[in-house]
């Protein structure tokens, strides 16, 4: 994985039995009437912010806890997993394939086990061989993340009252693409994903489902794929192979998608020259909500080095710096002192080094949800920058993208009081959106880097375009068999 930090047992909110069912609130969402002779037995659910590799003990403390719960109330007729689909664990690869493995190793091969993801997560053969049902998010930004935790259950649910299991054809899709060059907001990712639902119908399956893959764990695993379901083999291959094609024959047309892109300091041109204000940058190269750290200072320092160029009415705001030191060092001095420490570059100084005071503490913030001191607005200048003690994405408490869940650690401020913003996410999320007057991605580096040419491949499966483009791809769906215990590891791609 190219982010440089490491995911420890402090970045992941827990939820444990009643409380974690009463976050689903599947009664209301799905309808009484629809669940009423279904009984729940929730058992636990880490869910961690994006960000570098997972220490291998808390993963593995997690995995035994959730096995153990798994274990105590066996046997079970259906399991639900809500999981992302790119986590990585230092020092491992498939650690998601290992996981559900365990997983059916416990509840058998008599359940019937659905899974819901984010399409920028991989579904791999191995790890769509232990589901009997898998779905993703349709839309990126991922507005329907709640209608797909529905639909899932309800495909769990009218799958277990048949009795029969669904046929499942898996084509993976050679292709590595961030989802800033796949958003379904513009072509081709609109028209593509816009394929599934009439694919259900003129096949008349029960599901159809794309993923793009995570482009930034460096794993053989990595890539895009087709998984539909339904209780015709023919159907359901003929449904795969067209919208593996379909995802190949745009390959090619995968663009950044923001009409405004180039390097930072173009960023600071396009504001300096006019735009309608304020202006959200993404720093696409530092994009936590896609993995990376945070911390990354080169935005800072470009905006310090240009100050000169701004006017009275040009500030600008750098919006989520993560730096815990830095707002635990805000936090002492208090609003009005002075921090003469460096700022950024907390876990590496590998891309730029901190961006040093004095900075003026304007404002000490506190989370909206009884969490204390998260953040702290400090001053140089024209430049503002919130430094955080979370990787908490800036924007509006009511994202659609996130709405109703909590964005724990967020620091928001106006952002009309800003000519310029600068967001550390790539594609900007429905409230970032709603509150800009404009948008620029900048194309920065980092550890989610859109230069695919900046980053250092070794492990990824090739051929894989962009990385390679002359090769003919096999799109060719395969039937997978239902998970027995003697199931071999079958691996998605040779590496070399």
């Amino acid at each position: 994985m190219f982010s440089l930090g490491r995911t420890g047992a402090d970045r992941f909110q827990v939820l444990r039995g009643q409380e974690l069912l009463a976050q689903y609130r599947f009664d209301e969402r799905l309808g009484a009437d629809a669940i009423a002779d279904v009984e729940w037995v929730p058992v636990m659910r880490a869910a961690g912010q994006s960000g570098g590799p997972i220490d291998p003990a808390v993963y593995d403390a997690f995995v035994d806890e959730i096995l153990r719960g798994l274990a105590d109330d066996a046997p079970y007729d259906g399991v639900y997993l809500d999981m992302h689909g790119a986590m990585h664990v230092e020092g491992r690869e498939d650690a998601e394939e290992i996981f559900v493995e365990s997983v059916r190793r416990i509840v058998g091969p008599d359940a019937v086990v659905a899974m819901s993801m984010d399409p920028h997560g991989n579904l791999s053969q191995r790890l769509a061989t232990q589901v009997d049902l898998a779905a993703a998010h349709r839309f990126s930004p991922h507005t329907d993340a709640a209608a797909t935790v529905e639909r899932t259950v309800l495909h769990l649910v009218q799958t277990l009252r048949s009795g029969v299991r669904p046929v499942k054809a898996w084509a993976r899709v050679p292709v590595l693409m961030p989802g800033e060059r796949s958003g379904t907001f513009v072509e081709p990712g609109r028209s593509l994903f816009a394929r599934l639902e009439p694919a259900i119908d003129r096949y008349d399956v029960l599901d159809a489902n794309m993923w793009v893959g995570y482009a930034w764990a460096d794993e053989p695993r990595n890539a895009a794929a087709v998984l539909v379901t339904g209780s015709d083999a023919d159907a359901a291959v003929a449904c795969a192979e067209e919208l593996a094609a379909a995802y190949w024959e745009v390959r090619e047309l995968f663009a950044i998608t923001s009409e405004h892109h180039g390097s930072f300091d173009s960023a600071v041109d396009f504001v300096l020259a006019g735009a309608q204000r304020p202006v959200f940058v993404s720093d696409s190269g530092d994009n936590y909500t896609g993995g990376a750290d945070g911390d990354v200072t080169v935005a800072l320092h470009t905006l310090i080095a240009r100050s000169g160029e701004f006017d009275d009415d040009t500030r600008v705001l750098v919006a989520g710096l993560y730096d815990p030191a830095s707002v635990s060092r805000a936090a002492r001095l208090g609003e009005g002192g002075v921090l003469y420490t460096g700022v950024g570059a907390w876990l590496s100084d590998v891309y730029a080094p901190p961006a040093y005071g004095p900075w003026q503490i304007v404002r000490l913030i506190h989370g909206r949800y009884g969490e204390g001191i998260v953040a702290a607005l400090l001053r140089q200048g024209a430049v503002d920058v919130t430094v955080q003690l979370r990787r908490a994405v800036f924007t509006t408490p009511t994202d659609a993208a996130y709405y109703p869940r909590q964005i724990i650690g967020q620091a928001f401020v106006d952002p009309s009081l800003y000519a310029m913003v600068v967001v550390k996410n790539g594609y900007l999320f429905p409230g970032q959106v709603e509150a800009a007057g404009s948008e620029y991605m900048a194309l920065t580096p980092g550890g989610t880097d859109l230069d695919f040419d900046r980053l250092p491949f070794v492990r990824a499966g090739r051929p894989i375009f962009p990385l390679d483009r002359d090769f003919t791809p096999d799109l060719s769906a395969r039937v997978l068999p239902a998970w027995t215990p003697s199931e071999p590891h079958v691996a998605d791609q040779e590496t070399p």
